[in-house]
């Protein structure tokens, strides 16, 4: 099968965990989609993902092997930059799409209105099982159509939950996206990641409707090795918070007084709640009560 001069939709995996990426890629492949290609950035210190790929012997992909490894941002920016399609699509090595997944998100992005589509995502665990929602993933409406960005960004931002999905979960026109210096997660001249994702859909809600599948078309795995992680950068993800926070209301999300307070309780409650835990260094304690005293000033 020949690949198109330029196919509809890139799928972008940054690739690195070697454990779950032969069912990434296969879900990659298997979609029902007709134009799309696959991209592959390997950051991975071994060969594994590469045979995965060749062994696939797909026209469809495209490998690159990075050495040295690019990293969190600039692997997901050097995909951006490489993709040939309209319509980008993340693939997170460690999720699944689900085969209709590409084929509706992009029926959806036919709307110019819509700037960025997304849908309910299933959680599974290691092994690929179902698993229980997460607060991020419970359903934000049992309907499915459009709505208005600067509302679904209120909705995450006020709640301090990222009910817009991770980049396996969205889809959106490069051509909406204007890259920074610092790359793909940079807004404002800082670089996000934590929050590199919502920080990127923000940017785009702020510019049209964002499309919601209420049917799940992709599946979010949640696995030790990714939670662990999560919990090394905790500091780090709570300031984050407060600077996304600030960012979008520069660019009109949070416009009401409300809004705003709302925000910013939600994240110094969750400072607060981490300043507690046992053992943290007293360097990290004292960051946060700063940061809790900005929050205070902010919100007088």
């Amino acid at each position: 099968m020949a690949l198109p001069a330029a196919p509809r939709v890139s799928i972008l995996i940054p690739a690195y965990r070697e454990r779950f990426f032969a069912e990434a890629f296969e879900s990659a492949r298997s979609q029902a989609a007709e134009s799309f290609e696959i991209v592959v950035s390997d950051d991975s210190p071994g060969d594994a993902i590469r045979a995965c790929v060749e062994a696939a012997r797909d026209p469809r992909v495209r490998y690159f092997r990075n050495d040295p490894a690019r990293g969190f941002q600039g692997n997901f920016t050097f995909l951006f930059r490489e993709a040939r399609g309209a319509l980008a699509k993340f693939l997170n090595d460690d999720d699944r799409l689900r085969p209709d997944c590409v084929a509706r998100l992009a029926q959806a992005l036919e709307d110019p209105a819509v700037r960025l589509a997304t849908s309910r995502r299933a959680v599974i665990d290691a092994a690929g099982s179902p698993r229980a929602d997460t607060p991020a993933t419970t359903a934000i409406t049992n309907t499915t159509g459009t709505v208005d960005g600067r509302e679904l960004g209120d909705l995450a931002l006020v709640n301090g939950l990222n009910f817009i999905g991770e980049p396996t979960t969205v889809m959106f026109r490069r051509a909406d996206v204007a890259l920074e210096p610092g790359g793909l997660f940079t807004w404002g001249g800082k670089p996000y990641h934590c929050l590199a994702d919502l920080c990127l859909w923000l940017r785009l809600l702020a510019g049209g409707r964002a499309f919601y599948s209420a049917t799940p078309l992709s599946e979010y795995r949640v696995h030790p090795g990714q939670e662990q992680r999560a919990a090394d950068m905790g500091v780090a993800c709570i300031t984050e918070r407060l600077d996304l926070a600030l960012a979008a209301r520069n660019v009109g999300f949070l416009a009401t007084p409300l809004q705003f307070r709302t925000a910013l309780q939600r994240i110094d409650a969750l400072a607060n709640f981490w300043r507690k835990r046992p053992g943290l260094p007293p360097a990290q304690i004292e960051e946060l009560s700063s940061l809790s005293e900005r929050i205070a000033a902010l919100a007088a």
